[in-house]
């Protein structure tokens, strides 16, 4: 019988694609007897050229078909199949036939009878010596895997003759067999479709054949094959239908005992799946994950009909597939020659990190001896107390309890947000679970050597010679902000300077991985509780970022994410609600006055009067105030000068940036400094600048390591003069807390009488009013319940005024009826508001007159009142208790379904961020095979040129579209390979 050949000519939007195919069509050497054209929601332009085409038969509609329903328009527009001799041709717009396709494909089933399909030899678009399919097979577990997906055609798969199945794309078929087995399934789109196809005709007990000498040229338009295109949108819709099909086939091929249990467990099997998607640092894809699973759940492929179609066909047993499967071995084996492979040609080979070798591990040990030494004595101390120090709840229970959104035991006690510092808290007292007041006293023992750890893996991001890596971490630790939070007791700035360096270290490759911008994620949360003055400067820096990142900027855009669900609650209570937005940036923990600070004293980057200790130190040596007012600022310039250096030397864009940084941390303190949002007592008070500063100094501290790296060997000299500079301006404020000149000092945890803690064991909600007279003759009256003040219950709502802790003024009255001699009964209010105890906190130092008699009016009163009974004079002020019996207050609880989900949303995203943030295997190797440093490639950092195979080169297309957005190895723009010579001049600096 003769042959006949019938070409089925799908058709969308791509004249230029579809004009090459029709032409290859007409040069065939053998030509299809006749075409038949589908065009779908196609352009006036596309359907112009088909009908200016000798085309037997066009078909047009305005719905969107995938391939398979289009084929099938079209072949039920056809005459019966007379018999095996009559093929139809499955060709797409993009599907452009070399002149013998169809007569090697014929020629084929020649030497094969018994196949029921023959596939081509799919070859590039642009390049038919790339090869871009030739086969396909399945997993034992039904995974669709592709023979190559991009190779140098170099005849290495000419012998290939049997597969499972070939690609829908050139796809020449028996007419009969296409109607016997119902043609394509619709529910599959261009992944999967030819595929299921021939597993079908193949258990009907045909053949699914190769035919490589037949080549069709495809571009991946995603009509008949996966897109090809590396925009996100198309990553995704990619990645959504080949999860689809794979599910659909799951249940389609299901034996029938066990259908209902793989369809019970595709959403469970999603979560699963996204997990280790997250851990894969692929989240782009969890979208697709669950999208897909809902689809195939509840009915979107029509699993029912394709089961009577693939038993109406089904001849023989799944047995006969086994051979023709690919085994979980040889999966294996393909994925580990991918990895060995998978090292792109001008990949960055890293040196090591030399921590040890290089001298970072000596500093370090240098500065935890230094810190061991300077607060030796608050080792046996339970925790510290001064300044803003305050000690941590008894248990990690009680810890974790006072964060998120409930009751806040302040004041009458209030439902609302908890400051997101008490989540740090939390995380630092669970360190030490057994005693979480504890971890104070080790933050500040460890705070020196943490700073300079920090500080120096920070500095590997901008050099990679060890001795500036370590002049680097010296300046950061020296940093007179950070010496000074130390002694004031600032525990929120101490843990902000300590965690900046890390958050700049992964902020700028945040869009390098997934990894990287997920432990920037976290770590912008932590120091953004820490200081919330900072928030402004850092989210400027992450738009920055943002724009940087071009094409990749999805990852970058996921790093404020934990941060917004950190202040949701506080954002919606503080700013929504009660309209106090600039109250958001204000400190958080107990709140204390912050000194006015000139703008000369900020510039140079310390966040209070007197040059860091050095007017004082002037005094005691006998040197004159100016001659230390010249030689401070001249120290702090000579770092300054160093960095400025490097804006006319090679990396000057990268000194440049690191300025803008310090820039930005100076207007950020300036401002600071004249908003003032926090009470102390009656006293209102600004933001502290401390955190800001530290900022600035990182810039500048950064800089000043750029110009000596830019200076190679030469920049030893301007380092060295530069460190004595930092330390020379650190000596006063280094010493300062053991001299006894700081705020901290060792405490037992106790911030009321033993009297006081020993009742609130047996009620924890009894309250002690505190009277603290003022400086200006005013009486501050503050309410505390339990067992006295905790850091983690401090709240910024009450300390900015948002929330009133007297919001009905009955504390006011009951304290001004209690300090004067009134003969008004008051125990029926103390009684009221769970208030037993009164305490008269003693009086400072310096005290004013108008204090003075405040507080003796207020003590006659006392003991003048029969009410009250003197319990004595304690080492926190003066105490009496109620004659009567008092109940102390039941805290209050709120359950509400804001609350529910806004500690669900803050769960949740902390967990994402900490399984994307987990480096796996394959993220530490792009990570070595990217640069460390930024902005500039260290000659060390060489290029490594692999001698790579043929069949592996990169495609050389000038219309290539951009690296992918979800790329795991990047570049640095403008680096250039290492001259001759300089790692031999950077290995001499290092063991110099």
């Amino acid at each position: 019988m003769e042959t006949r050949v019938t070409a089925l000519v799908v058709a969308h939007r791509d004249v230029e694609h579809l004009r090459r195919t029709l032409d290859a069509l007409d040069s065939q050497t053998r030509r299809a007897d006749a075409v038949v054209a589908i065009a779908f929601d196609a352009s006036d332009e596309v359907r112009r050229l088909l009908e200016e085409r000798p085309i037997d038969r066009l078909l047009t509609s305005k719905e969107q078909l995938t391939f398979g329903r289009a084929l099938a328009e079209g072949e039920r527009t056809l005459e019966d199949p007379r018999g095996d001799d009559d093929f139809l041709w499955l060709l797409a717009q993009d599907n452009a036939p070399l002149p013998h396709a169809l007569e090697q494909l014929l020629a084929r089933f020649e030497t094969a009878p018994s196949a029921a399909v023959a596939g081509p030899k799919l070859v590039d678009w642009n390049d038919a010596s790339r090869l871009r399919g030739i086969g396909e097979t399945m997993t034992t577990r039904g995974k669709t895997v592709t023979y190559v997906d991009d190779q140098l055609d170099q005849g290495q798969y000419d012998t290939m003759s049997d597969v499972l199945a070939v690609a829908s794309p050139g796809m020449l078929v028996r007419h009969t067999v296409w109607r016997e087995v119902d043609g394509f399934d619709p529910a599959l789109g261009p992944i999967d479709d030819g595929l299921d196809f021939c597993v079908r005709a193949r258990l009907t007990g045909r053949r699914v054949v190769l035919a490589p000498r037949a080549v069709v040229a495809v571009s991946g338009d995603g009509i008949a094959g996966a897109p090809r295109s590396r925009r996100w949108s198309v990553k995704q819709r990619r990645a959504r239908l080949s999860r689809t099909a794979e599910l659909h086939r799951r249940l389609v091929y299901a034996p029938r005992v066990s259908l209902f249990w793989h369809w019970l467990l595709l959403i469970p099997l999603a979560v699963a799946r996204s997990i280790a998607l997250l851990i894969r640092k692929q989240p782009e894809l969890i979208a697709a994950e669950f999208r897909a699973a809902a689809w195939v759940v509840f009915g979107g492929t029509h699993v029912a009909a394709a089961r009577k179609r693939l038993a109406a066909a089904k001849t023989v047993g799944w047995s006969t597939l086994n051979d023709l499967k690919m085994s979980s071995r040889e999966v294996a084996r393909r994925k580990r020659l991918e990895r060995e492979d998978g090292v792109p040609l001008g990949a960055v080979e890293r040196s090591d990190l030399r921590f040890f070798t290089g001298g970072g591990g000596w500093i370090v040990l240098a500065s935890l001896v230094t810190g061991a030494i300077l607060f030796i004595r608050f080792v046996p101390a339970t925790t510290l107390a001064g300044g803003a120090l305050l000690p941590l709840s008894g248990d990690v229970w009680s810890l974790w309890q006072n964060v998120g959104y409930g009751w806040r035991s302040v004041g009458d006690g209030f439902v609302g947000a908890a400051d997101p510092f008490a989540v740090v808290l939390a995380l630092l007292g669970t360190l030490t679970f057994w005693q979480p007041s504890y971890s104070l006293v080790l933050l500040w023992i460890l705070a020196l050597p943490l700073a300079t750890l920090t500080g120096w893996f920070a500095m590997t991001r901008l050099t990679e010679r060890s001795s500036y890596r370590n002049l680097g971490a010296i300046a950061w630790t020296l940093a007179p902000t950070f010496l000074i939070a130390l002694a004031e007791g600032r525990p929120a700035a101490v843990i902000a300077h300590i965690l900046l360096p890390v958050l700049c270290s992964a902020g700028v490759v945040a869009a390098r991985s997934w990894g990287a911008a997920a432990a920037a994620s976290l770590l912008l949360a932590l120091v953004s509780a820490c200081a919330p003055s900072l928030i402004p400067a850092l989210l400027v820096l992450w738009l920055v970022v943002v724009v940087l990142a071009r094409a990749r900027f999805g990852r970058v855009l996921f790093v404020p994410v934990p941060l917004i669900a950190l202040f949701g609650p506080l954002v919606w209570q503080q700013g929504v609600e009660s309209g106090r937005w600039i109250a958001l940036l204000a400190d958080p923990g107990k709140p204390i006055i912050s000194p006015d600070v000139s703008v000369v004293d900020l510039l140079l980057g310390i966040p209070q009067t007197g040059l860091a200790g050095w007017r004082d130190a002037a005094a005691e040596l006998g040197v004159t105030a100016t001659v230390v007012s010249i030689a401070v600022p001249v120290l702090v310039g000579i770092v300054a000068l160093v960095g400025l250096s490097g804006l006319f030397l090679p990396g000057a864009l990268r000194g440049l940036a690191l300025w803008c940084i310090a820039a930005l941390g100076f207007v950020t303190a300036v401002v600071a400094s004249h908003v003032a949002v926090t009470f102390v007592g009656a006293q209102t008070t600004s933001i502290w600048p401390g955190p800001a500063l530290s900022l600035m100094w990182l810039g500048m501290t950064g800089a000043a390591v750029s110009a000596c790296d830019s200076l190679r060997v030469h920049g030893r000299l301007p380092a060295i003069v530069a460190g004595v500079a930092v330390a020379t301006v650190a000596v006063p404020a280094l010493i300062m807390v053991p001299l006894g000149d700081g705020s901290v000092s060792s405490s037992d945890g106790r911030t009321l009488p033993a009297y006081v803690t020993a009742a609130a064991d047996d009620d924890p909600g009894l309250g002690t009013l505190r009277i603290t007279p003022e400086s200006d003759g005013a009486i501050v009256a503050t309410v505390i319940r339990g067992e006295g003040e905790f850091l983690d219950r401090q709240s910024t709502l009450v300390n900015t005024g948002s929330l009133a802790a007297d919001a009905n003024g009955d504390l006011a009255v009951l304290t001004g009826n209690i300090v004067s001699v009134s003969g008004h009964a008051f125990t029926p209010d103390l009684q009221k508001q769970g208030i037993e105890f009164v305490l008269l906190a003693p009086a400072p130092d310096a005290t004013s007159e108008e204090q003075l008699a405040v507080a003796s009016r207020a003590e006659t009163a006392l003991d003048a009142n029969a009410e009250l009974e003197n319990v004595g004079v304690t080492d926190v002020g003066t105490l009496w208790r109620t004659t009567e019996e008092v109940d102390g207050r039941e805290p209050g609880a709120v359950r509400s379904v804001g609350t529910a989900l806004s500690l669900a949303a803050l769960i949740a995203v902390t967990l994402i961020a900490l399984l994307i943030a987990i480096p796996t295997s394959s993220s530490r190797e792009a990570a070595r095979m990217s640069p460390r440093t930024v902005g500039r490639r260290d000659p060390n950092e060489g290029m490594v040129v692999r001698e790579v195979p043929d069949d592996q080169a990169l495609l050389a297309d000038p219309d290539a579209e951009a690296e992918p957005e979800w790329a795991d190895v990047v570049s640095l723009p403008g680096a250039a390979p290492a001259p001759e010579g300089a790692t031999s001049e950077k290995e001499s600096d290092d063991h110099a």
